[in-house]
């Protein structure tokens, strides 16, 4: 009997005492846990602040952009006519309006012309065209070119068709 009692002295009281302790302590996340929901959700509404800040910026650049060009095309196109003045010894009419200068409704702006003379910008009128002459001077003019970015005006030397003066207004 002897041998009995000292197998069972020697038993711990409790048979999973080590386990109910480690139970108690805080879990180890293994190398290879995730993100949690809180975490993504949180990046994700980050991401989409910053898209819905710069989408205003980046529409504005272009809006500003297509100003330029259509300011470039009348300039390249002013000077196409009087050198086609030239070449052919005959005037040059050229229509005023946006869409003879690629401002038109794609440009979604306005184009206002003022002829040597006159004090304000107006639109052109119905039929309105500038004149480039065979030897080598054309009207002079200015044009006003607005859109939703801002306007530029351009003043145009009579003796070149080039632009003497270049006033660019950018909103923001």
């Amino acid at each position: 009997m002897t041998n009995v009692r000292n197998i069972v002295n020697a038993a711990p009281a409790v048979p999973n005492a080590h386990r109910a302790v480690d139970s108690l302590r805080p879990a180890r996340h293994s190398s290879s846990a995730g993100f949690t929901l809180l975490e993504i959700i949180v990046a994700m509404s980050l991401t989409l602040l910053i898209i819905a800040i710069a989408i205003p910026s980046i529409s504005g650049v272009l809006a500003e952009d297509k100003l330029r060009r259509a300011a470039a095309m009348i300039e390249t196109t002013a000077r196409q006519n009087l050198l086609q003045a030239l070449n052919t010894q005959q005037t040059v009419r050229m229509q005023l309006s946006a869409g003879s200068f690629g401002a038109g409704d794609e440009f979604g702006g306005m184009l206002l012309v003022r002829r040597y003379g006159e004090s304000v910008f107006r639109k052109p009128r119905r039929g309105e065209s500038w004149d480039f002459s065979p030897s080598g001077i054309c009207e002079p003019i200015e044009v006003r070119i607005s859109g939703p970015a801002g306007q530029i005006e351009i003043g145009f030397d009579p003796l070149t068709a080039c632009a003497r003066r270049k006033s660019i207004q950018v909103k923001g």
